[in-house]
């Protein structure tokens, strides 16, 4: 469980211009009110299934909502994409497997075969790793928009 002031001050923002109660909005996001509650009271970042619930909502990237960068600007994607196919798209385009990635990054192959025969997502800072590795947005990794430029 991570907690970040930057990520409770963004959020607590987000939350108070929507004009919606708590309760409301987390409906409207598709989150339950406790991951939301936490968010707010004390900065703890939820997992990246919910994060990505809060970004879609908001439209605005990851890295935004997270309060890492000031950058509103962001482009959602007009094709449904996902993890899976991304992160294949990425080793394929680069010609690197998935021994080669878990290696360069320092963690076991059998993370990713996890991930991709589950459909799991990585927790955020796997993410944060893979996007880092690739140079690629977090969003962009997790089929959110289709502009590859990491956002700061």
């Amino acid at each position: 469980m991570s907690i970040s002031n930057a990520f409770q001050s963004r959020i607590t923002d987000l939350v108070e211009d929507s004009g919606f109660n708590k309760t409301d909005l987390a409906k409207l996001m598709g989150v339950d009110y406790r991951s939301l509650s936490n968010a707010l009271n004390y900065g703890i970042i939820p997992t990246p299934r919910i994060l990505m619930r809060m970004a879609d909502y908001f439209k605005i990237s990851i890295k935004y909502l997270l309060g890492v960068t000031g950058d509103e600007y962001f482009n959602q994607s007009q094709t449904k994409s996902d993890f899976n196919t991304r992160f294949n798209l990425l080793c394929k385009k680069k010609n690197y497997t998935y021994y080669k990635v878990s290696q360069d990054l320092h963690f076991d192959q059998s993370y990713i075969t996890h991930w991709l025969q589950n459909n799991y997502l990585p927790s955020l800072e796997f993410l944060e790793l893979i996007s880092d590795y690739f140079k690629v947005s977090i969003d962009y990794l997790l089929g959110r928009t289709d502009d590859e430029t990491p956002n700061k």
